[in-house]
């Protein structure tokens, strides 16, 4: 590099901050009508988006997809993207019969386990004795009762 160039690229460096902000933006990129009523329609049925998915479902090159992606979560359909680019839709379309809450699917496969489990298993109770043989449970516990004391009170101990 010689001083003409290291002196320009200086004065280029020093005179960067006066230049306008809304000159040194790219233009906007102009998106077809009607691809982002289809790119929302993917993000809520797929409940996740990325830059690379909507340029690979609309055939659309990959500024017009990174503006598309950036138009729909300034507008709250996509959460912030995580890690991997990839965002969440903000409402996504629960299909009948489907559940996306990881609880949820816990819950249905505990169940549906139990219900495979549940005719193999024999009864608690004796559906002749329901008492299990445990006897006249009042009888016994009038004898151990005292008339001075409530059900309520237990004696102290010390």
């Amino acid at each position: 590099m010689n001083r003409r160039q290291f002196t320009a690229s200086l004065a280029a460096l020093a005179a960067a901050p006066a230049i306008p902000f809304s000159a040194a933006r790219a233009a906007p990129v102009a998106i077809p009508p009607g691809t982002y009523a289809w790119a929302q329609l993917i993000a809520r049925a797929q409940n996740g988006c990325s830059p690379a998915m909507l340029a690979q479902h609309l055939r659309l090159s990959a500024p017009v997809a990174d503006q598309l992606f950036r138009d729909m979560i300034a507008d709250g359909v996509l959460r912030a993207p995580g890690l991997a680019g990839a965002a969440q839709a903000a409402h996504p379309i629960e299909l009948p019969g489907t559940t996306r809450n990881i609880t949820n699917k816990l819950a249905h496969k505990t169940r549906d386990a139990l219900k495979r489990l549940a005719p193999e298993t024999d009864p608690l109770a004796n559906p002749a004795q329901p008492r299990l043989g445990c006897g006249e449970t009042i009888q016994e516990d009038a004898a151990d009762a005292r008339p001075d004391q409530s059900v309520q009170e237990s004696p102290e101990r010390g």
